[in-house]
């Protein structure tokens, strides 16, 4: 695929991995070297930005009551030049040198709006969070369009690659979560194909307290409740509270964690089931 291609890495407080990222993008095959890398920064206080000016990649900041997912997206993608646009969190490290060969030949088909990747655990990870990514990313590899529907898409923007000139016509949406989505539907609806491919490996996974998992499925929810039209009232929240503690339960007693493991982990299902009921409506910062 010619041309250049950007990347778009927003972060907040992600030294940790954001320098470990930049080198693993520099390092991919054929492409590496000539990559245009953009930060969107929303007012990291430790020292991602130091660590990022140590590289050749443009640093855009934004103050952090300003976040938003799409909006931080869409500033990159505006002041990138690449018809290619590789979209990561900064803690999603691509398994293999090869990562963005796999994702960028796809783009050979015209029609392909966009491409997302496998999603693997880091090996700290907890057994709930491990069992709702392999749950979520599968090990075959799919390919979305509107004459082959499927509502096992999960196009997401922890790790994938969308052509801008598809981004035009359609810029992310405003929303509280869930761009991706709304987006990778879009591109379906309007004749596109969105691309799942299981061969390309990030790791990426989330380390957090239950209160904080949960405020992500929150944001993921009301995203789907503005999309979707939907009435949200507190039956409403509560069925799906109960609805889906009972399913991890069960999810994480048919696995084969440890005794240990599983206990803990169904506690956690029933404290994010408490804590989707009580914050659903509450503002809770980033």
């Amino acid at each position: 695929m010619a041309g250049q291609i950007s990347v778009i890495i927003r972060t907040y407080n992600e030294a940790k991995f954001i320098g470990r990222l930049i080198e693993r993008l520099r390092a991919q095959q054929q492409y590496g070297e000539d990559l245009e890398i953009l930060i969107v920064d929303s007012g990291s206080t430790d020292s991602t930005t130091d660590i990022v000016k140590k590289h050749d990649v443009k640093l855009i900041s934004i103050a952090r009551k300003e976040f938003n997912y799409s909006k931080a997206l869409n500033l990159g993608i505006e002041r990138s030049e690449g018809e290619l646009v590789v979209i990561l969190s900064a803690h999603s490290i691509p398994c293999s040198s090869d990562w963005l060969m796999k994702m960028v030949q796809h783009f050979q088909d015209e029609d392909v709006a966009g491409v997302y990747c496998r999603q693997k655990p880091w090996p700290d990870a907890e057994a709930g969070e491990v069992l709702r990514i392999e749950k979520t990313f599968g090990a075959c590899s799919k390919m979305f369009s509107r004459s082959v529907p499927d509502g096992a898409m999960r196009f997401s923007n922890a790790a994938s690659c969308v052509r801008r000139s598809v981004w035009k016509k359609h810029p992310f949406v405003m929303l509280p979560a869930a761009e991706d989505r709304e987006w990778s539907e879009w591109a379906i609806a309007n004749g596109y194909k969105i691309i799942y491919d299981s061969e390309a490996e990030v790791y990426h996974s989330h380390s957090e307290s239950c209160r904080k998992a949960t405020q992500r499925v929150i944001e993921l929810e009301k995203s789907a409740d503005i999309r979707s039209n939907r009435r949200r009232n507190l039956l409403l929240t509560t069925k799906q509270s109960v609805g889906w503690c009972i399913r991890d339960i069960r999810r994480v007693f048919s696995s084969e964690c440890n005794g240990g493991s599983r206990i803990k982990s169904a506690v956690e299902c029933v404290a994010k089931s408490f804590w989707y009921v009580l914050d659903f409506n509450r503002k809770i910062g980033r």
